[in-house]
């Protein structure tokens, strides 16, 4: 039963998106944890992590990418039907990517953590720009394969470390849960029904 039948106000799913090693991980936990101090349900789901447990693994090819990120995108969606915020650390390099996602959730908000190539090479934490240039590893997202940068996403932050950015995706989520509430209330009150939007 979805959280609209039991009256439960739908989650969201937040999108971080960026260049790998931008912060998009470290963004998403400290909201987490902003969400956790309000008693709101959240659920992370990490990109990478996501994928190292598929099976069979999908890939990095254009058709494995595509597959990956709509499979993410399902998954997402089905857990905020559940009433969590769903907060998704996730590259997705193409805009389609992201459109698919943002057109399989009913609330959904984008955040772009904008962090230089140059900035993202140094911190690697994961070795993954050492393994490109060591012809390791497939081409990353900004490196050999393409990523486009969200042209109006609903938030930008500066690194994974930028404390406004994380207060305003929390804000936002409050609101949503407001709206729906206030929504809610006129409906039981004869006032008709209404759909927030995020």
């Amino acid at each position: 039963m979805s959280a609209a039948a039991r009256g439960v106000a739908p989650g969201t799913v937040v999108w971080f998106t960026g260049l790998p090693a931008s912060g998009k991980s470290t963004l998403a936990h400290r909201v987490r944890a902003l969400l956790g101090r309000r008693g709101e349900r959240a659920v992370l789901l990490d990109g990478d992590e996501v994928r190292a447990a598929l099976v069979p693994p999908p890939g990095y090819s254009d058709a494995g990418r595509k597959r990956f990120y709509g499979t993410l995108a399902n998954l997402a969606a089905l857990l905020a039907a559940q009433g969590f915020h769903v907060l998704v650390p996730a590259t997705a390099g193409r805009a389609a990517h992201r459109q698919l996602a943002r057109r399989h959730a009913a609330r959904f908000i984008e955040v772009y953590v904008s962090t230089p190539l140059d900035e993202c090479r140094r911190r690697d934490p994961r070795g993954l720009y050492r393994a490109f240039r060591a012809r390791r590893a497939p081409a990353l997202p900004g490196l050999g394969a393409p990523y486009e940068p969200p042209v109006s996403p609903e938030v930008v932050a500066r690194g994974g470390w930028d404390r406004r950015a994380a207060a305003r995706i929390a804000s936002l989520l409050r609101g949503s849960n407001e709206t729906h509430a206030a929504a809610r209330a006129g409906s039981a009150g004869g006032g008709g029904r209404a759909r927030a939007r995020t």
